[in-house]
């Protein structure tokens, strides 16, 4: 009976170490700079709308609108080109209740064709786009955030009246290995060659907001962290 209860115990130790390397292999690789000035904040929401209300640490979503997704196709010689836009709006707020508004915009372009050697292939190209205006009630400086994919390769910056910060895609997880079945799991906000926030999008999402920002720059830095998360989890370009 005792070796049947340690066998018991030992599979649960077994069980509960390996459901522990899983979760951190979920975790985004970050730069080790950031990684000392700010912790993962799992990103979790309520309702199931369109732009459902985010929240994470002091931060969440109280209210969000999306406008109606349309679609048009033409055909050519080259084959078919379809095309889609969407407006997209939601307002967040911290614990110190200052607001934080973003207006959304993307829209995409897709190409397809037939490959004469393979019928049943259908081959396409095309680009993806989204632009974001984050305004806040802490100041009067703007953000706006761009960000494209063309055939496969992201580009992406936030902009202000006088700083630029870098959008950039993280493909590895924290083990160092290549996040499998997807282009990138996440984005690296760079200020230069500092990374100063980040946001993973799959299969968990987290946000990393360095402790250094002063709070109004923390307030927008989460805002276009959360407009990263609505691109994703509704797609760039829904077919």
């Amino acid at each position: 009976m005792r070796t049947f209860l340690t066998k018991i115990v030992v599979t649960a130790v077994i069980s509960m170490a390996s459901l522990s390397v899983v979760n951190a292999q979920m975790i985004m690789q970050i730069d080790p700079s950031l990684s000392a000035k700010a912790t993962p904040q799992q990103v979790k929401y309520k309702g199931m709308k369109a732009v459902p209300y985010y929240y994470f640490d002091e931060y969440k979503i109280v209210s969000s609108k999306a406008g109606w997704l349309t679609t048009n196709s033409r055909s050519n010689m080259q084959g078919t080109i379809s095309s889609s836009s969407q407006q997209l709006a939601f307002t967040m707020i911290n614990s110190a209740g200052d607001t934080a508004v973003v207006n959304m915009s993307k829209d995409g372009l897709v190409q397809s064709s037939q490959n004469s050697w393979f019928p049943n292939i259908t081959m396409s190209q095309g680009s993806q786009n989204v632009t974001a205006l984050i305004t806040s009630s802490a100041d009067t400086l703007t953000w706006g955030l761009a960000a494209s994919v063309a055939n496969g390769v992201f580009t992406g910056a936030i902009k202000t009246d006088t700083e630029e910060y870098k959008l950039v895609p993280v493909k590895r997880m924290d083990n160092g290995r290549v996040a499998p079945f997807t282009l990138w799991v996440g984005f690296a906000i760079y200020k230069g060659d500092v990374e100063i926030g980040a946001v993973q999008a799959t299969p968990k999402r987290n946000v990393w907001i360095s402790s250094d920002l002063p709070a109004d720059q923390k307030l927008k830095m989460a805002a276009a962290c959360l407009s990263m998360i609505i691109e994703e989890q509704n797609e760039w370009l829904v077919q």
